[in-house]
């Protein structure tokens, strides 16, 4: 199978396609538009568990998804073949390899840039604010949600077969499509992703009221980077975050 893009339902959008034959690949399209990282459809139930290789069109945000849930023991990176390509100024390049192993000089080359890359104007000025300010902003933006999912279900990462919104014996979150429970879900989803998040910005695109969720989600990588000199997707044997310690770690905050 070959996991790429076709044209969708207007002229600037693309829609993920699965061709599995030569003659099917006149198909699919690759432009500028094709933003969406498709990573999360490996971990499809049942997609990969024939053991049979699966080629997919990757952006580097994607490559660095692989390498996570390959890391989560989610998928085998033997199966995996990637069609690496670029977006700069609207213009589309081939990226070099095939293989998750051989992007590692680019990855470590995004996680050079990744404290400029990071920055963002809206978020700079949400560090200059109070954190009574701070919270009022974040209230304000999570009061919109309509607790419709969108965001997990486009996100490479969130791949549980039952999500704690879903569970309701015993009831974390309300899951009722009210404000009730609209921020707890929202933090703790952005601490699921902490050290996770590859900055695609598929949650950003799918959330139907337009919360800026890529903004929270740059901020709490901003914070495992400073912490920790963790970037994630580094490698398919890098250690999740916050399921891993150091003997030498920091424990000031138990003080």
């Amino acid at each position: 199978m070959v996991i790429g893009y076709k044209p969708g339902t207007t002229a600037d959008r693309r829609r993920p396609h699965f061709i599995r034959t030569p003659e099917e690949a006149d198909q699919l399209v690759l432009d500028s538009a094709c933003i969406t990282n498709l990573s999360g459809y490996l971990v499809s139930e049942g997609l990969l568990s024939d053991e049979k290789a699966v080629a997919i069109f990757l952006k580097p945000d994607g490559i660095r998804s692989i390498n996570i849930l390959a890391a989560e023991a989610q998928l085998n990176i033997d199966q995996i073949l990637i069609l690496g390509f670029d977006i700069n100024d609207n213009q589309v390049t081939a990226l070099e390899g095939e293989k998750v192993e051989e992007f590692a000089t680019l990855i470590e080359s995004i996680k050079e840039q990744a404290p400029d890359a990071l920055k963002n104007p809206l978020l700079e000025k949400i560090e200059g604010m109070t954190p009574k300010e701070r919270f009022t902003f974040w209230q304000k933006e999570f009061s919109r949600c309509i607790k419709c999912y969108a965001c997990r279900q486009a996100c490479p990462m969130c791949y549980c077969r039952r999500c704690i919104v879903d569970c309701n014996q015993p009831q974390w979150v309300n899951t009722s499509s009210h404000t009730l429970g609209n921020f707890e879900w929202n933090i703790v989803r952005a601490f699921h992703l902490s050290g996770r998040c590859v900055g695609c910005g598929n949650c950003d695109r799918a959330c139907p009221v337009n919360i800026p969720l890529r903004l929270i989600n740059a901020k709490m990588a901003q914070e495992v980077l400073g912490s920790f000199d963790h970037f994630a997707g580094m490698s398919h044997t890098q250690e999740p975050v916050l399921a891993s310690f150091k003997k030498d770690d920091s424990e000031t905050f138990i003080l």
